[in-house]
C-alpha cells in the first residue's frame, strides 16, 4: 500500500468515527447508536 493509499484510507476512517459519534450524541436513533457502541467495542478489544 502506498502511502498516500494509506495516508487516505486513515482519513476516511478517521471521518467515518467523528461522523458516526457526532450522529450517535445527536440522534435518538437508538439501534445506530447500539451498532456504533458495538463496534467500537469489538474493534477495542481485538487491538485493532
Amino acid at each position: 500500500m502506498s502511502q498516500e493509499t494509506f495516508a487516505e484510507k486513515t482519513h476516511q476512517e478517521s471521518n467515518f468515527w467523528n461522523n458516526a459519534t457526532k450522529y450517535a450524541s445527536a440522534s435518538k436513533d437508538e439501534p445506530f447508536v447500539e451498532e456504533v457502541a458495538y463496534m467500537m467495542v469489538t474493534l477495542h478489544r481485538t487491538g485493532a
